[in-house]
């Protein structure tokens, strides 16, 4: 028997963490995976991730979060969780984006061990069993790193480059290897669920929450069916999303380059006065004149164009909507982390409390930061 398979065995034997096995208790392993339009691949995804959790004989979740499909994969889904209740389905209101639909699996997760992994079979169910030997040597969160890219070579080599130069600007120690499966305990599903900015990106977000971590080499199958949903402008904004919540590093760039400006027009400016005074040339044309005018005006708005990502970002966060909505919960009855619901006023009513109209808002308020102050 391999290290991964005695580790499957011995979950199903002793329990996780401590967790006794029933049919209502805890489940051994809670597989989040967000999807949008991947009906051609949920069929083998089911009955692989069926076939490696049950060799185990451990006691697993299946959550499928749909964000925003408009195949029928939804009704497929719900087709299979009439005869499994393992499978369980979030349709979300609308498309947004992979790591809310992320998020959004990992609120309702319920297992002692989580993993996040896609849905396009690019990452293969099979090395689940590895990722939990791995966490049960200790770790909070297991990461894989690919090994090879299915992609052309000079997208790779580009992608490589972009990621490479990205992580050096935040400064988390992020592989630009390394690959969106992954495999955390239940105290670190729990430190996401804390974690409701908007601007998301939990590539960075869950290192930069710490716990140990480590890394597992993995294999990835090129994608045999549908597309990717990322083009390139979509690759883009989530790179601008991992640098701007994560760095100020732009910041200190634009600062840097108004200082090479200046500098730049104040050795100008002495080059022009040497000349007039000991020379006694004078510099005429327009041209120097409007090279230097477009040259600081593209400085100025660069400048003014970070500062405006940040503004947005603030925005945003301040406006404090809710990560998503969800229009359908299939075999799904428990709710995950809603810091900044507002109690209803009968539950306040029921409380003891009798207020009406601002005065309820205001309670409701208070009640909601006791209770983040509580947690």
């Amino acid at each position: 028997m391999n290290p991964a398979d005695k580790v499957f065995h011995d979950i199903a034997n002793d329990g996780v963490a401590g967790h006794e096995q029933h049919k209502d208790g805890p489940v051994d392993i809670s597989v989040v995976l967000p999807f949008c339009n991947e009906r051609d691949n949920l069929p083998e995804l089911l009955d692989r991730l069926k076939h490696t959790l049950q060799t185990g004989g451990l006691s697993y979740e299946l959550i499928l979060v749909d964000d925003g499909s408009t195949d029928d994969g939804v009704a497929f889904l719900e087709e299979q969780a009439r005869s499994d209740e393992r499978i369980k389905v979030l349709v979300l209101s609308r498309n947004f984006g992979q790591h809310v639909a992320a998020t959004a699996g990992i609120d309702a997760a319920g297992g002692s061990m989580v993993v996040w992994m896609d849905a396009d079979l690019q990452e293969r169910p099979e090395d689940i069993p590895r990722l939990v030997a791995k966490l049960r040597e200790g770790f909070d969160v297991v990461y894989t790193r690919r090994n090879c890219r299915q992609a052309p070579r000079w997208r790779a080599a580009l992608s490589y480059a972009f990621l490479a130069i990205l992580n050096r600007m935040v400064g988390l120690g992020v592989s630009p290897d390394r690959g969106c499966m992954r495999m955390f305990s239940a105290k670190m599903a729990e430190s996401m669920r804390d974690l409701r900015e908007h601007n998301r990106f939990l590539n960075y977000l869950m290192p930069w929450a710490g716990f140990r971590s480590a890394e597992v080499e993995i294999e990835t199958d090129p994608r045999r069916r549908g597309r990717t949903k990322y083009s390139w402008a979509g690759l883009v904004r989530l790179a601008l999303t991992g640098v701007t919540s994560f760095s100020v590093a732009p910041l200190r760039i634009s600062a840097l380059c108004a200082c090479a400006t200046i500098l730049a027009c104040a050795v100008g400016v002495a080059w022009v006065l040497y000349r007039y005074f000991v020379h006694g040339i004078g510099v005429s044309g327009w041209a120097s004149l409007i090279i230097a005018i477009l040259v600081l005006h593209g400085v100025q708005f660069g400048v003014i164009a970070i500062l405006g990502e940040y503004l947005g970002l603030v925005y945003t966060e301040t406006k404090r909507r809710p990560l998503y909505f969800c229009s359908r919960m299939i075999n799904l009855t428990r709710r995950g982390a809603m810091p900044h619901r507002i109690p209803a006023p009968e539950a306040l009513e029921n409380r003891g409390l009798s207020f009406s109209g601002e005065q309820v808002r205001i309670e409701a308020a208070a009640a909601v930061n006791n209770q983040s102050d509580r947690r």
